[in-house]
C-alpha cells in the first residue's frame, strides 16, 4: 500500500509538470501566515486544478532563486512588484499559499488584479503562535537542520531569506533563526503582528475577491468562492504538527542525496577521464 503522503507528493509533482503552462497568471492568493493550514489548502487548491505555490515548492524543486528573490522581497517589503509577476508567470503559477508569498499578498494583487484571496487563520493566536513555535520557526534550530544551515549552500541561502522574512513580519527588524531568544523572545510582536494582518486583510482586498476560509466546512464554501466542482474525495487535511519535522527532515534528505549522487558521479567521471588520459599518455610513451 502506498503511504498518502508519497501518493500527495506525486499529486503535486504531477500538477506542477502540466496542471498550467508557463506564463500563466495567478488566480489565487492566500494570506494567511504559515501554520493556518496553509499546506491543506495548498492541497485542495490542486484538487481543484490549481498549480499552487508553496515553501514546500521551494524545498522540493531547490528553487534557489526563488529563495534569493524572497529574500530581497523581505527586506524592501515586497517593492518589486514586477519580479513578482514574473517569478509566477515564468513557474506558470495559477495560486500562491504560505510564506514567504502570504508576505507579499497585496504587492501580489497589484500584480495580478485579477486574483482571489483566500485567508486561512487559526481560532485564536494562541493557537497559531504554539503551532508555530513547535513548527516552522524552531526547525532551524534542530539537529541536523542545525548544521544543515551551515554546510549545504540552498539552506545557508533558505536559512537567511527566513531571518529576512520573519524580520519583515516583525515590521523591518533584524532577527536571525539561530538567535538564543528567538522566536520566544518576540512572542508579542509575533502574536501582534499575526492579529493587525488578521485584520489588514479584510480592509485591503474587496469583500467581493475574499474568502475567510474555514477548512472545517470542507470543499463547499471554497469551491462556491472559486467557481468550481466540489470534488468526489474527502476534503484534505495535511501537514499536521507531528508531521511536520519528518516531512521536512525527508525532503531535506532528498536533496541532500541528489546532490551527493551527482558528485559521486561526476567522480566517477572524472576518475574515468584520468585513467583514459593516463592510458593515453601512456600508449604515446611506448
Amino acid at each position: 500500500m502506498i503511504p498518502p503522503n508519497t501518493i500527495a507528493l506525486i499529486r503535486s509533482l504531477l500538477v506542477m509538470l502540466v496542471a498550467s503552462p508557463a506564463h500563466a497568471a495567478l488566480e489565487v492568493i492566500g494570506s494567511g501566515y504559515g501554520r493556518t493550514g496553509t499546506d491543506t489548502l495548498r492541497e485542495a487548491l490542486n484538487e481543484l486544478g490549481y498549480k499552487t505555490y508553496h515553501m514546500r515548492e521551494i524545498f522540493q524543486g531547490q528553487l534557489i532563486s526563488d529563495v534569493h528573490l524572497w529574500h530581497a522581497q523581505a527586506e524592501n517589503n515586497c517593492a518589486v512588484v514586477h519580479a513578482l509577476r514574473e517569478l509566477f508567470e515564468r513557474g506558470g503559477w495559477t495560486a500562491a499559499v504560505d510564506f514567504p508569498a502570504s508576505m507579499c499578498y497585496e504587492s501580489l494583487m497589484k500584480a495580478f488584479p485579477n486574483a482571489k484571496v483566500i485567508h486561512t487563520k487559526r481560532k485564536s493566536a494562541e493557537q497559531w503562535w504554539d503551532s508555530a513555535i513547535n513548527s516552522i520557526m524552531v526547525v532551524g534550530k534542530t539537529f541536523p537542520f542545525n548544521i544543515i544551515h551551515k554546510t549545504v549552500p540552498f539552506f545557508k541561502a533558505h536559512k537567511s531569506m527566513c531571518d529576512a522574512m520573519w524580520g519583515n513580519v516583525l515590521g523591518g527588524k533584524k532577527v536571525t533563526i539561530h538567535d538564543v531568544d528567538f522566536p520566544h523572545g518576540y512572542k508579542e510582536e509575533f502574536i501582534s503582528a499575526y492579529e493587525a494582518n488578521n485584520a489588514k486583510v479584510k480592509k485591503a482586498v474587496p469583500k467581493k475577491k475574499l474568502l475567510v476560509h474555514d477548512h472545517s466546512k470542507g470543499w463547499t464554501e471554497l469551491c462556491k468562492f472559486l467557481g468550481k466542482e466540489v470534488p468526489a474525495i474527502p476534503y484534505p487535511h495535511s501537514n499536521k504538527r507531528e508531521d511536520f519535522f519528518k516531512g521536512v527532515l525527508i525532503l531535506s534528505l532528498q536533496m541532500i542525496f541528489g546532490v551527493l549522487t551527482a558528485l559521486a558521479m561526476f567522480l566517477y567521471s572524472l576518475k574515468k577521464l584520468i585513467g583514459l588520459f593516463s592510458r593515453n599518455e601512456k600508449n604515446k610513451v611506448e
